[in-house]
């Protein structure tokens, strides 16, 4: 039976996933809650990991040991770093890596991997998620996502990255949640919708669009689990 477990980084970014559960229980460990129960004939378990890579990695891991897992799907919020990439859009993982980390280390120190790639299965998933939907005020696009210990607000910052990891979205929990899940051998798939364009203006942006996003992302993630139900 598909054991699904959903991490979001904020409270606001799996709420419309929490109402639509039937919660049987809620268990805590290391300052994180997990509520356990049902989402139509599946097991559901549906948690924030608070904000940045070491909060992700530390409840991802948690997750893994403390529950049976068979899939892993982060929710959530990001800044767009690609001029297609428009505000309330959606990105689908195809990989994730972290913009605040060197490169050569990825590739030289444990786990050895440049980029942690996202479940091929779950990421078509997502695309046929989207397209049930038929919504025509926003579009999905699939690719890089990057992660770093804090929120992209400024343009020469946001060039410098764009430079180097040619992503489409910036976040602070994804590639931590990939790093764990993908050490651990479990499928993950990495969700997004925009709140802001990652520049100078990103903070007004962020509080105008913060709540849509995160509403747009967590129902993408309430279609996949449709998909995975039918």
């Amino acid at each position: 039976m598909k054991a699904i477990r959903i991490i979001g980084a904020m409270s606001i970014e799996i709420k419309m996933i929490r109402d639509r559960m039937v919660v049987g229980s809620k268990k805590q460990y290391a300052g994180f809650t997990f509520y356990q129960g049902k989402y139509k004939d599946l097991n559901i378990v549906l948690t924030t990991c608070g904000v940045g890579k070491v909060n992700a990695s530390s409840c991802t891991q948690i997750l893994i040991d403390r529950f049976n897992v068979t899939e892993i799907i982060n929710t959530g919020i990001a800044g767009s770093l690609n001029e297609k990439v428009k505000l309330l859009d959606i990105v689908i993982s195809d990989n994730v890596t972290y913009h605040d980390v060197r490169q050569e280390q990825m590739k030289t120190c444990f786990p050895f991997k440049e980029f942690f790639t996202a479940s091929e299965q779950l990421k078509n998933l997502a695309v046929k998620a989207y397209e049930r939907t038929l919504h025509d005020s926003y579009n999905y696009h699939v690719g890089r996502i990057v992660s770093g210990d804090g929120f992209i607000c400024d343009d020469d910052m946001k060039r410098g990255i764009v430079e180097i990891y040619n992503p489409h979205c910036v976040e602070m929990e994804g590639a931590a949640i990939g790093h764990v899940a993908e050490i651990n051998e479990v499928p993950f798939i990495i969700i997004r919708s925009i709140s802001d364009n990652a520049d100078n203006n990103a903070p007004v942006n962020y509080e105008e669009f913060e709540e849509l996003a995160a509403n747009n992302s967590a129902r993408l993630v309430l279609n996949i689990l449709d998909e995975i139900s039918s």
